[in-house]
C-alpha cells in the first residue's frame, strides 16, 4: 500500500522542548535546573497536563508546596511558559516540501491545553498541515491506540498509508503495531535520509 500521509509529533521533532534552557534563561542555578527538570517536568504530572486533566494553576499549587525551597523558581517557571518551546528553523520548509510533493500532513501531539493556546498560533509549519489531533482536547495521549485510530476516523485516512514520525520509542512501537510506517526521530538529517526528499 502506498504512503499518502505523513504524521508528525511536535515536541522535539518540529519544536524544541527547551525546559532546561528556559530555566537557565530565567537565571536558575544548575542545581535548580536539574532538580526541577527531574521532579517537576519529567514527571507523571506533565503527562496529566498532556491528558488535559491538570492545569498550570495545579502545577503552581503542587510544586510550590512540595518544593518550598524553590518557590520563587517554580513561580517564575510557570509564569514564563511561552518560552518553553522554540520552533525549529527547518520545520516549516520541511512540511511545505512534503505538501508540494503531494502528501497530506497531519499532526498527532501530546500537548497541554494552556500551552497549546499559547504556542500553536505562533508555529509557522501549521499553515501547511491538513489536520491536527492534540491530546489535551481528546483526553487521551500517545501511545494509547485510540488516539491513533482517531486519525482515521476524523480525517478519513488509513493508518497503513501513513508514515509516523516521533521522538519517543514507545509511541513508535504503538504506531508500528497499528500498521503505520513508523520512524524514530533522532535528528533532521536522519529524517531527510529516511523520507528520501
Amino acid at each position: 500500500m502506498s504512503i499518502k500521509n505523513i504524521v508528525f509529533d511536535v515536541g522535539d521533532v518540529l519544536v524544541d522542548f527547551r525546559y532546561r534552557d528556559l530555566m537557565r534563561d530565567l537565571g536558575f542555578d544548575e542545581n535548580a535546573v536539574e532538580f526541577l527538570s527531574k521532579n517537576m517536568v519529567e514527571t507523571e504530572f506533565w503527562h496529566e497536563l498532556d491528558l488535559g486533566i491538570k492545569t498550570n494553576a495545579d502545577g503552581v499549587e503542587k510544586f510550590t508546596k512540595e518544593f518550598p525551597q524553590y518557590k520563587d523558581e517554580v513561580l517564575k517557571f510557570w509564569n514564563n511558559l511561552q518560552g518553553i518551546v522554540k520552533e525549529y528553523d527547518y520545520a516549516a520548509p520541511l512540511i511545505k516540501s512534503l505538501k508540494e510533493a503531494g502528501y497530506k500532513v497531519y499532526i498527532l501531539s501530546n500537548y497541554p491545553e494552556e500551552t497549546y493556546e499559547m504556542h500553536w498560533p505562533t508555529f509557522k509549519f501549521l499553515e501547511y498541515t491538513d489536520g491536527r489531533i492534540v491530546s489535551a482536547f481528546e483526553k487521551m495521549t500517545k501511545p494509547d491506540e485510540r488516539i491513533y485510530r482517531l486519525l482515521e476516523e476524523r480525517f478519513g485516512i488509513k493508518l497503513e498509508e501513513c508514515i509516523f514520525i516521533d521522538d519517543r520509542p514507545v509511541n513508535i512501537e504503538a504506531a508500528s503495531k497499528l500498521g503505520m510506517t513508523a520512524h524514530l526521530f533522532t535528528g533532521y538529517d536522519d529524517l531527510i535520509d529516511f523520507l528520501n526528499i
